[in-house]
Protein backbone atom coordinates (compact mmCIF):
# COMPACT_ATOMS: atom_id res chain seq x y z
CA UNK A 1 0.00 0.00 0.00
CA UNK A 2 2.84 2.40 0.86
CA UNK A 3 4.50 1.84 -2.49
CA UNK A 4 1.20 2.47 -4.30
CA UNK A 5 0.67 5.69 -2.35
CA UNK A 6 4.18 6.92 -3.16
CA UNK A 7 3.54 6.19 -6.79
CA UNK A 8 0.40 8.34 -6.74
CA UNK A 9 2.15 11.44 -5.37
CA UNK A 10 5.16 11.02 -7.66
CA UNK A 11 3.19 10.85 -10.90
CA UNK A 12 1.37 13.87 -12.37
CA UNK A 13 -2.32 13.36 -13.22
CA UNK A 14 -4.64 14.92 -15.76
CA UNK A 15 -6.36 16.88 -12.97
CA UNK A 16 -3.09 18.35 -11.83
CA UNK A 17 -0.97 18.83 -14.91
CA UNK A 18 2.71 19.39 -14.38
CA UNK A 19 4.19 22.86 -14.93
CA UNK A 20 7.72 24.14 -15.24
CA UNK A 21 9.26 24.83 -11.80
CA UNK A 22 10.20 28.36 -12.78
CA UNK A 23 6.55 29.18 -13.54
CA UNK A 24 5.40 27.85 -10.18
CA UNK A 25 7.97 29.96 -8.30
CA UNK A 26 7.08 33.06 -10.29
CA UNK A 27 3.42 32.90 -9.28
CA UNK A 28 3.62 31.51 -5.74
CA UNK A 29 6.60 33.27 -4.04
CA UNK A 30 6.40 36.97 -3.13
CA UNK A 31 9.61 38.96 -3.41
CA UNK A 32 11.84 38.91 -0.32
CA UNK A 33 12.14 42.16 1.64
CA UNK A 34 15.49 43.94 1.51
CA UNK A 35 17.93 42.35 3.97
CA UNK A 36 18.57 44.45 7.07
CA UNK A 37 22.25 45.14 7.69
CA UNK A 38 21.75 44.96 11.47
CA UNK A 39 19.01 44.00 13.89
CA UNK A 40 17.60 47.17 15.49
CA UNK A 41 16.59 45.26 18.62
CA UNK A 42 20.09 43.91 19.18
CA UNK A 43 21.56 47.34 18.39
CA UNK A 44 19.34 48.88 21.06
CA UNK A 45 20.46 46.27 23.59
CA UNK A 46 24.12 46.98 22.76
CA UNK A 47 23.61 50.73 23.17
CA UNK A 48 22.01 50.20 26.56
CA UNK A 49 24.89 47.96 27.61
CA UNK A 50 27.37 50.72 26.73
CA UNK A 51 25.24 53.37 28.48
CA UNK A 52 25.08 51.38 31.71
CA UNK A 53 28.83 50.80 31.59
CA UNK A 54 29.47 54.55 31.38
CA UNK A 55 27.31 55.09 34.47
CA UNK A 56 29.40 52.78 36.63
CA UNK A 57 31.63 54.59 39.13
CA UNK A 58 35.29 54.69 38.23
CA UNK A 59 37.73 53.10 40.67
CA UNK A 60 39.66 55.68 42.68
CA UNK A 61 42.71 53.53 43.41
CA UNK A 62 45.62 51.85 41.69
CA UNK A 63 44.58 48.30 40.96
CA UNK A 64 46.79 45.33 41.79
CA UNK A 65 45.52 43.69 38.62
CA UNK A 66 47.18 46.47 36.58
CA UNK A 67 50.46 47.05 38.47
CA UNK A 68 52.45 44.86 36.07
CA UNK A 69 51.58 47.03 33.07
CA UNK A 70 54.69 48.02 31.14
CA UNK A 71 53.89 51.75 31.12
CA UNK A 72 54.22 53.47 34.50
CA UNK A 73 52.97 56.71 32.99
CA UNK A 74 49.65 55.10 32.03
CA UNK A 75 49.24 53.87 35.60
CA UNK A 76 50.12 57.36 36.89
CA UNK A 77 47.43 58.87 34.67
CA UNK A 78 44.94 56.25 35.86
CA UNK A 79 45.37 57.54 39.41
CA UNK A 80 46.09 61.26 39.00
CA UNK A 81 44.52 62.37 35.72
CA UNK A 82 42.11 59.61 34.72
CA UNK A 83 40.23 59.54 31.46
CA UNK A 84 37.17 57.33 31.45
CA UNK A 85 37.69 54.67 28.80
CA UNK A 86 34.60 54.06 26.66
CA UNK A 87 34.27 50.35 26.01
CA UNK A 88 32.28 49.04 23.05
CA UNK A 89 29.49 46.52 23.52
CA UNK A 90 31.70 43.81 22.02
CA UNK A 91 34.41 44.46 24.62
CA UNK A 92 31.90 44.56 27.48
CA UNK A 93 30.51 41.21 26.34
CA UNK A 94 33.99 39.71 26.44
CA UNK A 95 34.41 41.00 29.99
CA UNK A 96 31.09 39.46 31.02
CA UNK A 97 31.91 36.19 29.29
CA UNK A 98 35.19 36.10 31.19
CA UNK A 99 33.46 36.58 34.54
CA UNK A 100 30.93 33.84 33.81
CA UNK A 101 33.66 31.47 32.66
CA UNK A 102 35.60 32.09 35.86
CA UNK A 103 32.50 31.26 37.94
CA UNK A 104 32.07 28.06 35.95
CA UNK A 105 35.71 27.12 36.53
CA UNK A 106 35.18 27.50 40.27
CA UNK A 107 32.11 25.25 40.12
CA UNK A 108 33.98 22.56 38.22
CA UNK A 109 37.05 22.74 40.45
CA UNK A 110 34.84 21.98 43.43
CA UNK A 111 33.83 18.74 41.72
CA UNK A 112 37.34 17.34 42.23
CA UNK A 113 37.54 15.13 45.35
CA UNK A 114 39.22 16.85 48.28
CA UNK A 115 39.11 20.38 46.83
CA UNK A 116 38.16 23.27 49.08
CA UNK A 117 37.79 26.56 47.22
CA UNK A 118 36.83 29.78 48.97
CA UNK A 119 35.79 32.64 46.67
CA UNK A 120 34.37 34.75 49.50
CA UNK A 121 36.26 35.94 52.57
CA UNK A 122 34.62 34.16 55.54
CA UNK A 123 35.46 37.13 57.77
CA UNK A 124 33.62 39.71 55.64
CA UNK A 125 31.23 37.77 53.45
CA UNK A 126 32.67 39.68 50.49
CA UNK A 127 35.33 39.00 47.88
CA UNK A 128 38.85 38.71 49.27
CA UNK A 129 40.36 42.22 49.35
CA UNK A 130 43.79 43.58 50.18
CA UNK A 131 45.02 47.16 50.17
CA UNK A 132 48.04 49.28 50.96
CA UNK A 133 49.09 52.95 51.08
CA UNK A 134 45.91 54.06 52.78
CA UNK A 135 43.67 52.08 50.46
CA UNK A 136 45.07 53.69 47.31
CA UNK A 137 46.63 50.40 46.12
CA UNK A 138 44.01 47.68 46.18
CA UNK A 139 43.05 44.33 44.71
CA UNK A 140 40.36 41.66 44.86
CA UNK A 141 41.54 38.06 44.77
CA UNK A 142 39.47 35.34 43.13
CA UNK A 143 39.94 32.88 45.96
CA UNK A 144 41.98 30.48 48.05
CA UNK A 145 42.20 26.81 47.12
CA UNK A 146 43.28 23.83 49.21
CA UNK A 147 43.49 20.15 48.37
CA UNK A 148 45.19 20.16 44.98
CA UNK A 149 46.19 16.63 44.15
CA UNK A 150 49.68 17.87 43.27
CA UNK A 151 50.15 19.24 46.80
CA UNK A 152 47.13 18.51 49.02
CA UNK A 153 48.22 20.31 52.18
CA UNK A 154 49.41 23.63 50.71
CA UNK A 155 46.92 26.49 50.35
CA UNK A 156 47.22 28.47 47.12
CA UNK A 157 45.97 31.81 45.89
CA UNK A 158 43.51 30.91 43.14
CA UNK A 159 42.97 33.01 40.06
CA UNK A 160 40.83 32.08 37.06
CA UNK A 161 41.42 33.66 33.66
CA UNK A 162 39.29 33.21 30.55
CA UNK A 163 41.20 34.00 27.34
CA UNK A 164 40.81 33.57 23.60
CA UNK A 165 42.01 30.47 21.80
CA UNK A 166 45.29 32.02 20.66
CA UNK A 167 46.29 33.19 24.12
CA UNK A 168 45.28 29.82 25.57
CA UNK A 169 47.53 28.03 23.07
CA UNK A 170 50.39 30.33 24.04
CA UNK A 171 49.85 29.43 27.69
CA UNK A 172 50.21 25.75 26.94
CA UNK A 173 53.35 26.44 24.89
CA UNK A 174 54.86 28.44 27.76
CA UNK A 175 54.39 25.50 30.11
CA UNK A 176 56.23 23.22 27.71
CA UNK A 177 59.00 25.69 26.98
CA UNK A 178 59.67 27.15 30.44
CA UNK A 179 58.17 24.59 32.81
CA UNK A 180 55.09 24.96 34.99
CA UNK A 181 56.60 27.14 37.72
CA UNK A 182 58.01 29.73 35.28
CA UNK A 183 55.19 29.63 32.73
CA UNK A 184 53.00 32.39 34.17
CA UNK A 185 55.76 35.02 34.21
CA UNK A 186 56.72 34.25 30.62
CA UNK A 187 53.15 34.01 29.37
CA UNK A 188 51.65 37.14 30.95
CA UNK A 189 53.77 39.40 33.10
CA UNK A 190 50.77 41.43 34.30
CA UNK A 191 49.09 38.30 35.65
CA UNK A 192 52.37 37.20 37.24
CA UNK A 193 52.72 40.51 39.11
CA UNK A 194 49.13 40.20 40.27
CA UNK A 195 49.91 36.70 41.54
CA UNK A 196 53.00 37.88 43.44
CA UNK A 197 51.10 40.75 45.04
CA UNK A 198 48.26 38.52 46.24
CA UNK A 199 50.66 35.95 47.65
CA UNK A 200 52.53 38.69 49.47
CA UNK A 201 49.52 40.47 50.91
CA UNK A 202 47.69 37.29 51.91
CA UNK A 203 50.83 35.65 53.29
CA UNK A 204 50.67 32.62 50.99
CA UNK A 205 53.60 31.01 49.20
CA UNK A 206 51.87 29.37 46.24
CA UNK A 207 49.61 30.54 43.44
CA UNK A 208 47.37 28.36 41.27
CA UNK A 209 46.00 29.80 38.04
CA UNK A 210 43.42 28.07 35.89
CA UNK A 211 43.19 29.35 32.33
CA UNK A 212 40.29 28.51 30.04
CA UNK A 213 38.83 29.23 26.65
CA UNK A 214 35.41 30.95 26.60
CA UNK A 215 32.74 28.75 28.14
CA UNK A 216 35.45 26.58 29.75
CA UNK A 217 35.46 24.25 26.77
CA UNK A 218 39.16 23.70 27.45
CA UNK A 219 41.29 24.57 30.45
CA UNK A 220 44.75 24.20 31.87
CA UNK A 221 46.62 25.32 34.98
CA UNK A 222 49.98 26.35 36.40
CA UNK A 223 51.40 26.75 39.87
CA UNK A 224 53.72 29.65 40.72
CA UNK A 225 55.98 30.17 43.73
CA UNK A 226 56.20 33.35 45.79
CA UNK A 227 59.06 35.72 45.00
CA UNK A 228 59.65 38.05 47.94
CA UNK A 229 61.99 40.35 45.98
CA UNK A 230 59.42 40.74 43.22
CA UNK A 231 56.75 41.57 45.80
CA UNK A 232 58.87 44.37 47.25
CA UNK A 233 59.55 45.77 43.77
CA UNK A 234 55.82 45.75 43.06
CA UNK A 235 55.16 47.72 46.25
CA UNK A 236 57.96 50.16 45.39
CA UNK A 237 56.48 50.70 41.93
CA UNK A 238 53.04 51.33 43.41
CA UNK A 239 54.48 53.86 45.85
CA UNK A 240 56.29 55.75 43.08
CA UNK A 241 53.12 55.95 41.02
CA UNK A 242 51.01 57.12 43.94
CA UNK A 243 53.46 59.66 45.35
CA UNK A 244 55.01 61.20 42.23
CA UNK A 245 53.77 64.76 41.59
CA UNK A 246 54.57 64.48 37.88
CA UNK A 247 53.92 61.77 35.28
CA UNK A 248 56.43 58.93 35.29
CA UNK A 249 58.39 57.69 32.29
CA UNK A 250 56.35 56.33 29.40
CA UNK A 251 56.94 52.97 27.81
CA UNK A 252 57.92 54.53 24.46
CA UNK A 253 58.53 57.94 22.93
CA UNK A 254 57.01 56.73 19.66
CA UNK A 255 53.29 57.54 19.26
CA UNK A 256 52.95 54.52 16.97
CA UNK A 257 54.35 52.04 19.51
CA UNK A 258 51.86 49.19 19.84
CA UNK A 259 51.19 49.82 23.54
CA UNK A 260 50.73 53.54 22.89
CA UNK A 261 48.76 53.49 19.66
CA UNK A 262 45.40 52.61 21.19
CA UNK A 263 46.00 53.88 24.73
CA UNK A 264 43.28 56.15 26.08
CA UNK A 265 46.01 58.63 27.09
CA UNK A 266 47.67 58.69 23.67
CA UNK A 267 46.83 62.30 22.85
CA UNK A 268 47.77 63.79 26.20
CA UNK A 269 50.93 61.69 26.42
CA UNK A 270 52.22 62.09 22.86
CA UNK A 271 50.33 65.15 21.63
CA UNK A 272 50.68 68.88 22.20
CA UNK A 273 49.30 68.52 25.75
CA UNK A 274 52.04 66.09 26.75
CA UNK A 275 54.08 67.20 29.79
Amino acid sequence: MAQEFCGLIDQPTEATPSAPLTDIRKHSMPPLPPMMQTDPTLDAADRELETRSRREPRRNYLGISAIGHACSRKLWYDVHQPIAEQFTAATLKRFEDGHRSEDLMATRLRMAPGIQLWTVDPDTGQQFECSDFGGRFKGHMDGVILGLQQTPKTPHVWEGKAVNDKKFANFKKAKVQYGEKAALEQWDYVYWCQAQAYMGYFDLTRHYITVCTPGVRDWDSARTEFDADAFMKIKDKAQRILESPIPLAKVSTSPSWFECKYCVYHDVCHGDAAP
